[in-house]
């Protein structure tokens, strides 16, 4: 049987190598004028939680990423298109709970023309696979407002299962009492091992 440790194992997660894409481990030097611009972009941010913390700074960009650096065991990294070698977005295990061995995940395409491209999709499996095959968890969750189609379609393609419906749990603006449905999605390390085997992986 594992035994938990609340120790953090990596103060810098591995760089992530896919078909496709490359995730680095999220440094300062990657906030950048367009990672800024993302977090300013309507489109990109309609659904996260970030949307309701403008506008952004440089400074607020570089507190966040400084905070993976800390006592809490939590991995960020930039995602690179191989073929332009240009950061198009991020993606995090904002909180490892070794207790239970369980995390949650976070994905964020900012550049616009890399949506659709299926570097979402590969920078999501490649986190995946870190989580269980280097942390060793045996849980994966993400909570999403409802209306966020397409990450929610991404993680049922990814094998997460949606386990819940919070209903009326999300406001999507700071300014109009306008409230949404949140949906839970969970997957395992053993169904995730046994859809690797089903596809030849």
């Amino acid at each position: 049987m594992r035994r938990f440790t609340m120790q953090r194992q990596f103060d810098i997660p591995p760089a992530l190598a896919g078909t496709s894409v490359v995730l680095e481990p999220l440094t300062e030097s990657h906030v950048t004028d367009n990672y800024v611009r993302w977090l300013a972009d309507q489109e990109v941010i309609r659904y996260l939680d970030v949307r309701f913390r403008q506008p952004q700074t440089s400074e607020d960009i570089l507190n966040y990423v400084r905070s993976f650096y800390g006592p809490m065991e939590r991995y960020a990294w930039a995602i690179y298109l191989r073929a332009s070698n240009a950061m198009v977005g991020t993606a995090t295990i904002p909180r490892v709970d070794r207790i239970h061995l369980t995390a949650g995940i976070g994905l964020m395409i900012g550049d616009h023309s890399a949506w659709g491209t299926g570097a979402g999709p590969e920078a999501l499996a490649l986190v995946i696979e870190f989580a269980f095959e280097t942390l060793h968890l045996r849980r994966l969750a993400e909570h999403n407002v409802a209306l966020n189609h397409r990450s929610n379609f991404m993680l049922r393609r990814a094998g997460f299962r949606h386990e819940g419906t919070l209903r009326g749990a999300y406001r999507l603006a700071s300014d109009r009492d306008e409230w949404v449905d949140g949906l839970e999605f969970g997957l395992l390390a053993e169904e995730w091992r046994a859809q690797r085997r089903r596809s030849g992986v």
